[in-house]
């Protein structure tokens, strides 16, 4: 069983509105994300949202992925995940080996292709329980990783997040080497929004 965890609480401080609804082509932000992952065969995708951003629900429920709503707004990326990842435990109960990704929600140049390329990677390769695809020596996303983690994240103190974890996991973690530059893209900033849109339209 392979699911998709997507943290969409944050608040877009720096894009100064909602950037997940967006469009982008004939697309929002959000449905790009979720429509590549679809793409990749994904079985069950999670949205996570606050209660500042409850329109993207329905958004998410229209491209076809589960959506947890906050009650409140969360403290950082880490307990947003630590949400979602106990809502997927309670209604999957996924095995140790089961994998999941970490999907962020600003990343609408996901690949259908690198995303198949990283479960690839992680079934022929059980030493290791995370893989990460890098360009030019930098990580980018998604991460695919083993549900054996959730307990570790779970046990992680208090004002740590969840990269301090994955720093510990080294040995377990293998990074995958790939052409396209598009796993480093965030889309934070207005001109972020202005570059992606360029590239969409050539």
């Amino acid at each position: 069983m392979t699911l998709a965890l997507i943290p969409a609480a944050g608040k877009s401080t720096r894009m100064g509105r909602p950037k997940l609804s967006l469009p982008l082509g004939d697309r929002t932000i959000l449905d790009h994300v979720i429509n590549a992952l679809q793409q990749a065969s994904i079985e069950h995708i999670l949205v996570v949202i606050g209660p500042h951003v409850r329109e993207l629900g329905p958004l998410a429920e229209s491209a076809g992925a589960h959506v947890l709503l906050l009650p409140e707004e969360t403290a950082d990326m880490r307990a947003t995940v630590e949400a979602g990842l106990r809502w997927l435990e309670e209604r999957f109960r996924p095995r140790d080996e089961d994998t999941w990704l970490l999907v962020p929600a600003d990343h609408p140049t996901l690949d259908p292709a690198i995303v198949r390329q990283l479960l690839k990677v992680r079934a022929a390769n059980q030493d290791y329980s995370t893989v990460i695809p890098t360009h030019r020596g930098k990580r980018g996303h998604p991460a695919a990783i083993a549900w054996k983690h959730v307990e570790g994240i779970k046990r992680l103190p208090s004002g740590l997040g969840l990269n301090a974890y994955f720093r510990q996991q080294t040995a377990q973690t293998l990074e995958m080497p790939v052409e396209s530059a598009m796993v480093l893209c965030d889309l934070d900033t207005p001109e972020d929004y202005g570059e992606i849109n360029r590239r969409a339209a050539h």
